[in-house]
Order: C-alpha cells, then sequence, then structure tokens
C-alpha cells in the first residue's frame, strides 16, 4: 500500500500535462478513426512522458530526499510514475479506438 501512495503522489508531479497530452492524443486517434495513427499516438506519448520526467529530475530532485529516506530509489520511482503513466495512455487509447 506504501508503494502505490508513493508512486500516486510523485505522478502529481507530471499528472496535469501529461493528463492533457493523452487526451489530446486520445482525441486525435478518435477523430481520425484508424489504428494507424496509433503509432504515432504511442511515440508522441513516450517522448513526452521522458520529457516530463526528464523535468521532474532537472527541477524537482530535492522532493526525492524524503522518498530515498524511506527506502525508495529515484529509479524506482520514476520507473513506476512511467507505468502509472502509460498505463493511463492505453486505457485512453483503447477507449479512442473501441468508440
Amino acid at each position: 500500500m506504501r508503494i502505490i501512495l508513493v508512486s500516486l503522489f510523485c505522478f502529481r508531479f507530471i499528472a496535469l500535462p501529461s493528463l492533457l497530452i493523452t487526451l489530446i492524443t486520445s482525441w486525435i486517434l478518435f477523430q481520425a478513426e484508424s489504428p494507424l495513427f496509433l503509432v504515432y499516438a504511442i511515440w508522441t506519448k513516450l517522448v513526452t512522458t521522458a520529457l516530463l520526467l526528464l523535468l521532474v529530475i532537472l527541477f524537482r530532485s530535492s522532493q526525492f530526499y524524503f522518498f530515498n529516506n524511506l527506502g525508495f530509489s529515484n529509479f524506482s520511482i520514476l520507473a513506476r510514475v512511467s507505468i502509472i503513466d502509460l498505463t493511463i495512455a492505453v486505457s485512453f487509447f483503447t477507449l479512442a479506438l473501441i468508440l
């Protein structure tokens, strides 16, 4: 339970821009009505997630000291945040293709 709470707490650093990018790419995927655009949507999401995590590393690195003292490494925190982000993106992309 502690791992999930830490992951969600750290996800809030990138939540707003990440969800905005996911919604925009899902809407374009929905409008395109073509699964071929899914490749571009996934690559867009991967690149923007990497850039957002880079911004967190550069500008919010002092926020990780607390979690490091709890026993979490920076890599594990960023990996869990990216998994949460990509899970949300995959579910939105699936909904855009189904509807």
